[in-house]
């Protein structure tokens, strides 16, 4: 059973990260960086053109706005957490001014999920790395249950546009690049929360699986057979 030694395993995770910290930290920002640099090369490569616009927004300024001019502070979370802090995309110019036909934006909120995603993803493979005592079984399913999890959270926390689909970044945009039919995809929509909860909680089942505390001997010493001595140590001969 997990739930008696829940303390127990979340401080192995606690002391396992704690000891390569410097790595954790690189492997969270560059699994960050590298999650929105594949959204990029996947729009590039779907559509063959490079992103020939990019547009910073005040996003501290349009948050303070939002709080200020919301009746109900119910209403402010949804609302922030759809504002922009970048966008990069291609403009088509052939209609006028132009018309954006795909863009990424960086959404500071998809981005503190991404970053849990990464921070909980490097905790897994340092955990795999560590010789905790877990057996190869544990470590294997651990190990396909971070991957399906991952799988789930970055999917529904892509942030694209197309407009073919909307101009609103989505989720279910990347399924419509793959080839599922636009009403199909914008029909499944609503169970992206529950993806990135369900991708999340397998991660966090992973992380408490590969966190075994190390077994220790009836003697205390954490080594079994070192705590305690023979009978020819003591003197003591047959």
């Amino acid at each position: 059973m997990m739930a008696p030694d829940l303390g127990a395993r979340l401080s192995t995770a606690g002391r396992v990260v704690r000891s390569r910290f410097g790595l954790w930290l690189l492997l969270v920002a560059g699994f960050t960086l590298g999650y929105y640099l594949l959204l990029m090369a996947s729009l590039v490569v779907r559509f063959g053109a490079l992103p020939n616009y990019a547009i910073a927004y005040n996003w501290p300024a349009s948050v303070w706005k939002i709080f200020r001019s919301t009746p109900s502070f119910r209403d402010v979370p949804p609302i922030v957490a759809e504002e922009y802090l970048l966008e990069f995309g291609y403009m088509n110019y052939d209609y006028g001014l132009g018309i954006s036909e795909w863009a990424l934006n960086i959404i500071p909120y998809k981005v503190l999920l991404v970053m849990v995603l990464a921070a909980l993803l490097a905790a897994n493979i340092l955990l795999l790395k560590a010789r905790t005592s877990c057996s190869g079984g544990t470590r294997l399913k651990s190990a396909a249950a971070t991957g399906l999890g991952a799988g789930f959270v970055a999917l529904t926390s892509a942030t694209m546009s197309w407009v073919v689909c909307c101009a609103t970044p989505t989720w279910i945009v990347g399924l419509s690049m793959l080839g599922l039919g636009v009403s199909t995809a914008f029909w499944i929509e609503p169970i992206g929360p529950w993806l990135t909860m369900a991708g999340y909680g397998l991660l966090a089942l992973s992380t408490l699986g590969l966190a075994e505390p190390a077994a220790t001997s009836r003697f205390g010493t954490g080594t079994p057979g070192r705590g305690r001595k023979t009978s020819s140590q003591n003197g003591v001969h047959a």
